[in-house]
């Protein structure tokens, strides 16, 4: 498991479907069984509180957004800011809002294993950059909101690795017009993003693009 501390309040980790059975837990039964779904999520937070020493802290309500891949899941739980009892979990008495962590998992299944009868939408992407510099030009370039994805820049081999993670409210036509720009200055990785995210370095995350703006000035 890949855990990752985005800020004081939220946390993000990576489990492979090997990571989950062997914590012994079947894949399938986590999108279908309400109480071994609820399971593993807290086991899950038990070693995420033992890797952060200082532990993440759940208190009052938690957001968590699932997003299911081929090779695994990747969870982000927030401590709510604002005291929003929307998707809230309590961990005192294990009730689960109308929104729990059940639907939070089938929604992200069906995006995965393609039941939802809607068009596809790219839920992540993983491209290589030549090198820093042109990374550098793409930050500079006019885009939409930078707070509709997600992302993370690896380091593996010595080359640049870009990750970009998209909210499920995107439409279609808004993730390809983020995908058209980042193609023009990127290649599609020819690394399996597993092998990346296991064995490199994330060097930057939380609007990469912005912080690369800020350090690095446009030429």
């Amino acid at each position: 498991m890949r855990i990752e501390r985005v800020n004081e309040s939220t946390i993000k980790f990576f489990m492979t479907y090997a990571d989950i059975e062997k914590r012994g837990f079947d894949r399938d039964e986590l999108w279908m069984n309400r109480k071994r779904g609820e399971e593993f999520f807290w086991s899950v937070m038990d070693e995420v509180n033992v890797e952060h020493g200082e532990g993440f802290g759940m208190e009052g309500p938690l957001w968590i957004q699932v997003h299911a891949y081929d090779r695994g899941i990747e969870v982000i739980v927030s401590k709510s800011q604002n005291g929003e009892e929307d998707y809230a979990m309590d961990q005192s008495n294990m009730n689960i809002n109308d929104n729990d962590i059940e639907s939070f998992l089938n929604d992200a299944v069906e995006g995965a294993t393609g039941t939802d009868k809607r068009e596809p939408v790219v839920e992540s992407a993983m491209v290589k950059f030549d090198d820093f510099e042109t990374l550098i030009e793409y930050a500079h370039q006019i885009e939409m909101d930078e707070t509709v994805y997600e992302d993370l820049l690896h380091v593996y081999s010595g080359e640049y690795y870009y990750e970009i993670i998209f909210d499920h409210r995107l439409s279609r036509d808004e993730v390809q017009g983020v995908m058209a720009s980042l193609t023009e200055y990127s290649n599609p990785a020819e690394v399996a993003p597993a092998l990346i995210e296991e064995y490199g370095d994330i060097i930057m995350s939380h609007n990469v693009r912005g912080q690369v703006r800020r350090f690095f000035p446009e030429k």
